[in-house]
């Protein structure tokens, strides 16, 4: 055992290695939108990594190649945590360059930053200390550590899944502010001499927020925490492939709407008659208080009666059934027809439309005109 590593500091490390080793292995299981595990899998790989790199008694028991595979993973935690956050909280999530590439930046910039002290440290001979890239890796882990507690706060209100809500109260931007705090202190005394404690809380801080989240799981299930409800599966059969966007809800089928509860039927009466979604920003509060219900239960009610994860998609599916009808049959200007179902500018309308139709209203319109001229219409 290296002189300078401790029993209780090894004990500490290795317990809270087990901890993410839970985790790690739960993600990596076949399961359902399988983009999202990936991307808490490579943070959850760059926390453990994290346990080794920051005692560098524990990198020189490494054989060399893991080592810099470590050391890649540790410098370039937070672009890891980002995506984490983006994955967990936006049910659209996939993998895409410009996100791979983010990534692979503060990766490389990590490993030009560090890689001659890590040789240092390997081959026995003295520390060379921090380069010039040093300050830009420590400004560009900051930036990805603001952008995740961004994604964890920029659709909270919208977010109808209860165990995922309590996830982002909780336990994501429980790790987003703590690792906010963490790299501040450690930029602070980056070159002081620290002793094993202040370490040794860093590491604890860690393995509270993993156990939080192994509690979490527990109470409720990876799928609840990811997003996917019993009720999400609304319109999408048992042998239907999973994916990483989850499937459109289905309508609900005027038999079922007439046995419905009478707060699911004020709730389709409001948008199929009163068109409450065309006011634009439209949200949960103030659909909840025009139907004279609380909020908690309005996400309910979306969420485990109607299937939607997201109250933008329970808005879109509304505003855009109402556009594709009109563009099919109305001249009015696309504009015109967008900010009438309730979007304040034709490029969100246009987004949402691309994701929902694979094509643009243009397109649609076209498209649609062509076959009513060939059927005769």
């Amino acid at each position: 055992m290296p002189a300078d590593t401790l029993p209780w500091d090894l004990l500490l490390r290795g317990s809270v290695a087990g901890i993410l080793l839970f985790h790690f292995v739960n993600l990596a299981l076949p399961g359902p939108r399988p983009a999202v595990r990936a991307a808490l899998a490579a943070f959850t790989l760059s926390l453990l990594a994290y346990l080794f790199c920051q005692r560098a008694a524990l990198m020189t028991l490494l054989p060399q190649p893991i080592a810099y595979s470590v050391l890649a993973l540790c410098t370039s935690s937070t672009a890891w945590l980002w995506l984490a956050a983006r994955a967990l909280f936006a049910d659209e999530f996939r993998w895409d360059w410009p996100q791979a590439a983010a990534a692979a930046a503060l990766l490389a910039l990590g490993l030009a930053s560090n890689v001659p002290r890590l040789d240092a440290l390997l081959d026995g001979s003295a520390d060379p200390g921090p380069g010039p890239l040093t300050p830009w890796h420590a400004a560009a882990m900051v930036g990805f550590t603001a952008a995740a507690v961004w994604e964890v706060l920029r659709s909270w209100r919208d977010d109808l899944v209860e165990p995922r809500r309590t996830a982002r109260r909780w336990v994501a931007l429980g790790i987003g502010v703590y690792a906010a705090i963490a790299l501040a202190v450690e930029l602070a005394v980056r070159e002081l001499p620290v002793g094993p404690l202040l370490p040794a809380l860093h590491v604890a801080g860690i393995g509270l927020v993993a156990l939080a989240l192994a509690l979490l799981v527990t109470r409720h299930s990876l799928d609840a925490v990811l997003g996917l409800s019993p009720a999400a599966g609304v319109g999408r059969t048992d042998d239907e492939p999973a994916t990483s966007v989850p499937p459109q809800p289905a309508p609900l089928p005027e038999a079922a709407l007439a046995s419905a509860s009478p707060a699911l039927q004020r709730l389709q009466q409001a948008m199929a008659e009163e068109r409450a979604y065309r006011r634009e920003g439209l949200t949960v509060a103030t659909l909840a208080t025009h139907l004279g219900m609380g909020e908690a239960a309005l996400r309910a009610l979306i969420n485990q009666e109607l299937g939607y994860r997201n109250f933008n998609d329970f808005l879109h599916h509304h505003r855009l059934q109402e556009a594709s009808a009109r563009l099919a049959t109305e001249d009015l200007p696309i504009l015109t027809i967008a900010l009438e179902c309730g979007y304040g500018s034709i490029g969100p309308f246009n987004r949402a439309f691309r994701q929902r139709f694979g094509m643009t209203p243009t397109e649609y319109r076209a498209g649609t005109r062509l076959a009513r001229q060939k059927n005769g219409d």
